[in-house]
């Protein structure tokens, strides 16, 4: 029986508009050929006579157009070519018109990397890597995607196949409490900064950002909603949320932005409660620090406190806004709460969530001593 002959396919592999290049990836049985019907070689050898490895220069053309863009083909095999043209989106999608004109397959860069890959977890590591935005994060998934965490996943089959539930449960726990670390490779942690109005929140998140991304003004209830800046702090990805002053208001547009701002506060990984130097209280301080026991409690404007003292109960910092005094103890702290111990190089962790529930099942059935379901999982976590 005949052998089913696999569709020649085109992707672009690198993201729209982010570059002075664009890669159109052209693959299959007829790669060469359908490449050969556009491509006008300047040289002398056309690329269905090149040797493999061979990079020409030449003008892609379609049918009764004028000659073309100039740009650069690459035959990397018999059934694989690459086109490299200018980095605006038009170019490369004339190109990929032109192929399909043709009889070529479009496909999306995801679905030609997941297609390639065997491994279901390399393959969800790849997709991730683009949306990591800093090179910490992307170190982490770039260990992922050569295979850390199915190495492991593999390693605890192995051991369930000798019946070693033991060690394999103390395989996966680690992996579990990891979780939360491999999510915010590609989603940053959400800090919430709360506080009563005119304590300096929109001046802190200025200072740590940078840049005015909020009003500042001594007016209380200048913000109204909840303003957002995305930075990184020691290499991390965070989004620090802005909110409106929390206090007892009678205007209809602060009272939205302080029902915002308790919402905000339920769903940030880390709170950050600011106090007023020049005006603490005592009685609302203790009271703060028991209701949020969890939070970074600051307080701020010390560069305009006389005789700041501060509490003897929970973690407390003092900043100035202004002069940026405690500000970087402030940031080490903030990072420190957020990952009290950062993963080792090459460290096995995952990174979705279809991993982590799989991860759960394989635990849940590892302490039942489910074996052969616990297998299953396995495959189901890897196969692609």
């Amino acid at each position: 029986m005949p052998g089913i002959i696999a569709p020649t396919t085109a992707a672009v592999l690198t993201p729209p508009a982010r570059g002075a290049i664009a890669t159109v990836s052209v693959q299959g049985p007829e790669a060469i050929a359908l490449a050969d019907r556009f491509f006008k070689s300047l040289g002398k050898v056309g690329l269905r006579d090149a040797q493999i490895g061979r990079i020409l220069v030449g003008h892609w053309q379609g049918e009764e157009e004028p000659v073309g863009e100039e740009l650069v083909v690459a035959k990397l095999a018999e059934d694989l070519v690459e086109v490299h043209c200018h980095g605006g989106v038009q170019a490369s999608q004339r190109i990929l018109q032109h192929l399909a004109s043709a009889g070529c397959q479009i496909e999306s860069w995801q679905s030609r990397m997941t297609s390639q890959q065997e491994d279901a977890i390399v393959a969800e590591a790849k997709l991730e890597l683009p949306r990591a935005v800093t090179s910490q994060a992307a170190l982490h998934l770039l260990d992922q995607a050569h295979g850390a965490l199915s190495r492991e996943i593999v390693a605890v089959g192995n051991l369930l196949d000798q019946a070693n539930f033991e060690a394999a449960e103390q395989k996966l726990d680690p992996l579990l409490s990891l979780a939360p670390f491999g999510k915010h490779l590609t989603q940053p942690w959400l800090i919430v900064i709360a506080g009563p109005p005119n304590v300096g929140k929109s001046s802190l998140l200025n200072k740590i950002v940078g840049y005015d991304r909020a009003i500042v003004l001594d007016m209380p209830g200048t913000t109204r909603d909840v303003l957002h800046a995305t930075t990184a702090l020691d290499g991390w990805p965070v989004q620090f949320s802005d909110t409106a002053g929390i206090r007892i208001s009678d205007d209809e547009i602060e009272q939205a932005g302080i029902a915002k701002a308790k919402a905000a506060l339920k769903t940030a990984d880390l709170v950050i409660v600011m106090h007023d130097a020049a005006d603490l209280k005592p009685d609302e301080l203790d009271q703060s620090l028991q209701q949020l026991p969890s939070a970074l409690h600051v307080v701020n404007k010390i560069d305009l406190a006389s005789d700041l003292r501060m509490p003897d109960s929970g973690e407390m910092l003092a900043t100035s806004a202004v002069t940026g005094q405690g500000v970087p103890q402030l940031i080490s702290s903030i990072v420190s709460h957020l990952i009290p111990c950062v993963p080792q190089a090459h460290q096995p962790l995952p990174f979705t969530a279809r991993q982590v529930e799989g991860l759960r099942q394989l635990h849940q059935q590892v302490q039942h001593r489910q074996r052969d379901e616990a297998l299953q999982t396995i495959q189901t976590l890897l196969k692609a």
